[in-house]
């Protein structure tokens, strides 16, 4: 890597740390960064393991990460939760003041990067510079609340509701502009789809023909076209204040 492409990289880092952390300011930033490591993942590739040490804590930078625990049988696994850029995993472990052990695995499900923090480089980092803490109740409290609000989702709520609620997180974190609405163009699998909502593929492709017919969107291989996020939002009948959560959040 060139100097000049090096030096790119660590504006860039810096200025998706300060998205991230919006309580730092620049100077806090520049030390944060400079803790930090970009590792990247091909699809497929194992981040973290379940029951293994937990080494740090991660930010997905770019790509999509699942989070799942193994059955007591041990080869089966079950998707809890997906983070998108900007998503943390780690903390737990980190912050608890036990043995650190990752309580959960995580996977890339396509092509990600992510910024790492060694664990006592980041515990040392909160000591000196405390607001930092406000950054991450902030995350884990969003945490809390989405979690809860999927627990009761998945137990009662129809397959549209979730499915028209993924769609608008997915569109928030990587729709792209098009002029008849957000282009997404993610290299998953309807496979993922299902597992992140919790149904079977046929159930999800009968969902998106529903959908099709009623012009929220429409799809071409692997690309959705989001036509209608007012729709979508109707759809899914969720409160404002959880659609302020969702942009933020999978």
């Amino acid at each position: 890597m060139t100097a000049a492409s090096q030096k790119k990289e660590t504006s860039e880092r810096r200025t998706f740390l300060k998205s991230v952390f919006p309580s730092l300011s620049d100077g806090e930033i520049t030390k944060l960064e400079a803790i930090s490591l970009l590792v990247h993942h091909e699809e497929g590739d194992l981040i973290a393991q379940e029951g293994s040490y937990a080494s740090g804590v991660f930010i997905v930078h770019s790509g999509l990460v699942s989070i799942g625990k193994y059955a007591s049988r041990g080869w089966e696994k079950r998707c809890l939760r997906f983070l998108a850029v900007g998503e943390m995993y780690g903390l737990e472990p980190v912050f608890l003041e036990r043995e650190p052990i990752n309580v959960q695995f995580a996977k890339a499900i396509v092509e990600s990067t992510l910024v790492f923090f060694e664990r006592s480089n980041i515990l040392a980092f909160s000591k000196e510079h405390p607001r930092i803490c406000a950054d991450l109740c902030r995350w884990l409290s969003r945490e809390v609340i989405m979690l809860e609000f999927k627990l009761t989702r998945q137990a009662v709520e129809s397959m549209d509701r979730n499915l028209a609620l993924l769609l608008m997180a997915l569109g928030n974190k990587y729709g792209a502009p098009h002029e008849e609405g957000a282009l997404l163009n993610l290299p998953i699998s309807r496979q993922t789809m299902a597992e992140m909502l919790g149904v079977s593929v046929e159930t999800l492709m009968r969902g998106l023909k529903r959908f099709k017919e009623l012009g929220l969107l429409s799809t071409d291989h692997s690309e959705i076209l989001l036509k209608d996020f007012d729709g979508l939002a109707a759809r899914a009948r969720v409160s404002q204040f959880y659609l302020s959560i969702i942009q933020e959040t999978l």
